[in-house]
């Protein structure tokens, strides 16, 4: 995949076919088992999760500024955060995504949605947002996209405002086992599509932490900490979970968190 326009169209053929299931890929909710009310259940208790970690880290939030979800999907994380702060937008590449975000959330005034198939964010001001999260979104877009939309979400946080984002580190296993690996996870999703294999991608992409250390080297934050999650594993939910070691096998999920100087 080398164009954001593929990409689009990739993550809207994932929307129309099975948008929940493309999200949290849990494979008991395959084939449009998720009840909407138990997914966005997921949401609430990942959101949590987070708070309670920067808590135990004294790291402050602004809760009277808005919060931005980056790549929103339906909003699972919008809704979620819509019970910290008094405003928080979704953005996602996806059309049908944002279109079901804003029929889920009809009834909450709170949160707000808006299509973004662009490198930037042009809709939001420099310094817009207290608290930005992102998870299980950048390992799905190639590095050379990511690189453009860390600084480019850095310029919308506020001094102070605090960022938390995850990301792929790398594939925990053989050469031969990396190949297998992918080509597994190309033969799940042809499965449950019932489709050829290049109809539907969920590509997974590595950027090492040396690397994202670079691109926050450039941009004006320190950063607070790092962390290795469970967010990468095939079947996650939302069950956020921090890890004291990589996996011996599979992709190695690093979360960061940092402040905006």
């Amino acid at each position: 995949m080398t164009s954001l326009r593929e990409l689009q169209k990739n993550w809207e053929s994932l929307a129309q076919a099975d948008p929940l299931w493309s999200i949290c890929t849990d494979p008991e909710k395959r084939n449009q088992r998720w009840d909407a009310k138990e997914f966005f259940a997921t949401g609430k208790r990942e959101i949590e999760t987070i708070m309670e970690y920067l808590r135990k880290r004294e790291i402050r939030l602004d809760q009277s500024a808005s919060a931005l979800d980056f790549g929103c999907g339906v909003g699972r994380l919008t809704r979620a955060l819509s019970n910290y702060f008094p405003e928080c937008w979704g953005v996602d590449i996806s059309p049908t995504m944002i279109r079901l975000a804003e029929e889920f959330h009809t009834d909450n005034e709170h949160c707000r949605f808006a299509l973004n198939p662009t490198a930037d964010l042009p809709m939001f001001r420099d310094g817009f947002f207290g608290f930005i999260y992102s998870s299980i979104v950048f390992q799905h877009i190639e590095k050379k996209y990511v690189e453009n939309y860390l600084p480019e979400l850095v310029r919308v946080l506020k001094p102070g405002g605090v960022f938390v984002f995850q990301v792929v580190d790398h594939l925990q296993t053989s050469a031969l086992g990396k190949l297998r690996y992918k080509l597994a996870l190309r033969r799940r999703m042809s499965r449950l599509f019932n489709r050829n294999q290049d109809a539907f991608r969920m590509e997974m992409h590595c950027i090492a932490e040396k690397h994202i250390r670079n691109i926050l080297r450039r941009a004006s934050v320190r950063i607070a900490d790092i962390q290795r999650t469970n967010s990468a594993e095939p079947g996650f939910n939302g069950n956020l979970k921090y890890l004291d070691h990589d996996p011996k096998r599979g992709y190695v999920s690093k979360q960061y968190c940092v402040v905006k100087l």
